[in-house]
């Protein structure tokens, strides 16, 4: 009696395995349509209802950015995400503003910059930063000096005022050389904009955005950054 039983565990065991791999292993499906998004987008905030969808851009094929501009000419983003055979958003601002989409928090090399701008005359061109201060410590009576980071990459906004930018390799070595806490990294990231006359200038349009986010999704927010705060 015991061998039947146990064979019949085995098998049940079997099927749920591969239902369950099936399940959470399954290639996406098609993206939703431009309809589609603003209506799931609405769900998180009334005040995209209306929007209008600029583009869907594909950091991989399980993740999507998608910029939109909103009622009152507020321009945003939301982001995607496959998971659980369905694509879910797992982020929607009306405040375009950079951010960094930790993919996997845990690999730098899945981030992804991602911000939309209003178009406007007096931005030109932006610069993004990767900035880890300089540290002194002393840790059972040993010193410690961390020496300063900052890593400079310039984007063109010209011709396009939303995009999304994967991390370079230098970026993504240097921060899997630092120390970086589960938590709390030590590093963080900033930006600023320019006019034609290379002067640093604030984008005016998205100062009232609002966010939401889903559990479980890293997206780290950005510093602007005065002339004086670089080295």
């Amino acid at each position: 009696m015991k061998k039947p039983k146990l064979l019949v565990s085995i098998v049940i065991g079997t099927i749920i395995f591969f239902v369950c791999f099936w399940y959470y292993t399954s290639e996406p499906t098609s993206f939703p349509t431009d309809d589609q998004l603003v209506e799931e987008m609405s769900n998180s905030f009334s005040i995209v209802s209306n929007s209008v969808i600029q583009d869907t851009v594909f950091l991989d094929d399980r993740n999507v950015f998608v910029p939109f501009i909103a009622e009152d000419e507020m321009y945003g983003f939301s982001l995607w995400e496959w998971n659980n055979r369905k694509w879910h958003e797992v982020f929607v601002s009306t405040d375009g503003d950079i951010r960094v989409w930790k993919i996997n928090s845990k690999d730098p090399t899945t981030y992804h910059a991602v911000w939309n701008y209003p178009p406007q005359d007096q931005v030109n061109y932006m610069k993004f930063y990767l900035i880890n201060k300089r540290g002194f410590k002393v840790n059972y009576g040993e010193e410690h000096y961390e020496p300063g980071v900052q890593l400079e990459q310039e984007i063109t906004l010209s011709e396009n005022f939303y995009g999304s930018m994967k991390l370079s390799k230098e970026w993504t070595s240097v921060i899997n050389s630092l120390n970086v806490s589960p938590t709390v990294p030590p590093y963080y990231f900033g930006w600023n904009t320019y006019n034609s006359s290379d002067q640093i200038t604030y984008p005016e349009g998205n100062e009232n955005g609002r966010s939401s986010s889903g559990g479980g999704t890293h997206i780290e927010f950005t510093h602007f950054l005065e002339e004086s705060e670089l080295e």
